[in-house]
């Protein structure tokens, strides 16, 4: 194992440390809103309207960031200190700019906004709705400058503190939940504030790398102009988990109350579960995927991306069975207690369930996308996931009424997944393949901690165990015995591999 992959490990289980103790206390933020609202109006309500700041604001960061970090890339790399200033400041400033335009329109246009996203709403709540959209329609701002300063810190290695951002987040979220209980008004001002304080958090480290920032605006700069004009494409390229659960919690307005809620706690806590080790991966490969872009290195992007998959496949097939046997415990053990009652909880793990096998998808659009950006090539992702929007909005249609709420969040699955088969096999015509016979022979290989897994879970049912966490000692034990099987027989030491190793 050479010095990068070590360092890559290492910060790897860092950055995945720090993001779970920012996803436990997010956890810690849905079970307290849970137990305050359960799944009721006011619920469906909140979780419609942030899923505009949560979701869809969040992608236009991530797109920005995307762009920023290989151009900021190059220019530390063959500018000069003042150069790469300049070119950082006129980015925040434009952003800045641009950002607070669209918000002023937002608040104007709030009442033909609300009314899209929420068509199903009554009447009597669409008043409500309308102002809480006001309230948090300037998080695009706040959540952009989020963005663009975390893949800054990512740029510099600063991985630990642009993960933990979201820690003071939740504990303002959590402490305003206690203290003003059902006030979502309230509720609404505070999630704002939140954003813009994940983005004062990073200012200092900022100031430290040396940044100086002018408020100048040069709307001449190549890479600024190129920037904002691959916006579109990378958004649209960059959000199809996103937009599949906007589409999913708008078709849910119009069945009963309750649905969008549990769409909405069941999506929270997919992405919450998986994304600890998705986006750690991707955020810590990213800044040196880049380099090797830059490079025109294809040798080492497909050995990166054959031991990324290793990763991913050695923890999130677990993860899959433990979901597909126990999904119903683990949403009692999260949310179930208060107004979250045991009906909550039933409709709340169908969509977990659903939602869970778009883990594969959700891989893919993370780190596919990010090899895509970082060649420049932004219209291929764009292109495929617009087609999968498409047919998700087509099996939405068809399902909704049919199949409820487990049929909508299983089209998820089913879109995310054809978008994972298509930009595989149009990343493997661009770079070359990246799987070879050495990561089939890995899948095959995790078959038996797989079996040893399963083998205690069936046995555990034959053991005299009772009560709301009795589930916890067989899920342990079959985790237990799948990373014991897997370290015994060399599973996990061969995901080590050599970066430079040539990829057949």
């Amino acid at each position: 194992m050479n010095n990068k992959t070590q360092k890559t490990g290492k910060t790897f289980i860092g950055v995945s440390i720090v993001i779970f103790m920012s996803k436990l206390l997010g956890f810690g933020r849905d079970i307290v809103f849970a137990s305050i609202f359960g799944t009721t109006i006011l619920t469906d309500l909140f979780q419609l309207i942030f899923s505009f700041p949560g979701y869809l604001f969040a992608s236009v960061g991530t797109a920005l960031s995307s762009v920023n970090i290989p151009d900021l890339t190059y220019y530390i790399n063959n500018k000069t200190r003042e150069e790469r200033n300049l070119y950082l400041s006129n980015l925040f400033a434009q952003i800045t700019l641009w950002a607070t335009l669209l918000c002023l329109a937002g608040i104007v246009f709030a009442p033909a906004i609300t009314r899209l996203i929420a068509p199903g709403l009554s009447d009597d709540v669409v008043g409500l709705a309308v102002l809480l959209t006001r309230i948090m329609i300037p998080t695009l701002l706040f959540v952009s400058l989020t963005y663009v300063a975390a893949g800054v810190l990512q740029v510099h290695s600063y991985f630990l503190v642009s993960s933990s951002i979201s820690i003071p987040f939740n504990l303002l979220v959590i402490g305003s939940l206690l203290m003003k209980g059902e006030d979502i008004i309230f509720l609404g001002y505070v999630t704002t504030l939140g954003w813009f304080l994940q983005f004062l958090i990073q200012v200092p480290v900022l100031f430290k790398e040396k940044y100086q920032f002018f408020f100048r605006l040069d709307f001449k700069n190549e890479h600024t102009v190129l920037m904002f004009k691959q916006l579109m494409p990378i958004l649209l390229g960059n959000s199809i988990l996103q937009l599949c659960m906007i589409i999913d919690r708008s078709f849910a307005t119009h069945l009963e109350e309750g649905t969008t809620a549990a769409l909405g706690f069941g999506s929270n806590l997919f992405v919450t579960i998986t994304s600890i080790f998705i986006v750690a991966m991707s955020t810590v490969i990213f800044p040196r995927l880049s380099q090797y872009c830059l490079d025109g290195d294809n040798v080492r992007i497909r050995s990166l991306l054959n031991n990324i998959f290793k990763i991913l496949l050695f923890i999130l097939l677990p993860y899959l069975v433990l979901v597909l046997v126990y999904n119903q415990e683990i949403v009692a053990l999260v949310y179930e207690r208060g107004a979250f009652t045991s009906q909550s909880t039933d409709m709340t793990a169908l969509a977990f369930l659903g939602y869970s096998f778009a883990v594969v998808g959700y891989a893919c659009q993370e780190i596919f996308n990010r090899v895509y950006y970082a060649l420049k090539k932004f219209k291929v992702p764009m292109l495929v996931s617009m087609l999968c929007i498409g047919l998700k909005l087509l099996l939405d249609f068809w399902l909704f009424r049919t199949s409820g709420i487990i049929g909508i969040s299983a089209s998820t699955a089913v879109c995310l997944l054809l978008y994972a088969i298509i930009m595989a096999l149009l990343l493997r015509r661009e770079i070359g393949n990246f799987l070879n016979r050495s990561s089939f022979y890995f899948m095959f290989q995790l078959g038996l901690p797989v079996a040893g897994m399963v083998a205690v879970i069936l046995g555990s049912r034959f053991l005299p165990l009772g009560g709301k966490l009795s589930f916890l000692l067989p899920l342990m034990a079959s985790g237990c015995v799948y990373l014991l099987i897997a370290y015994f027989s060399n599973i996990i030491q061969s995901i080590f591999v050599k970066e430079a190793d040539k990829i057949e």
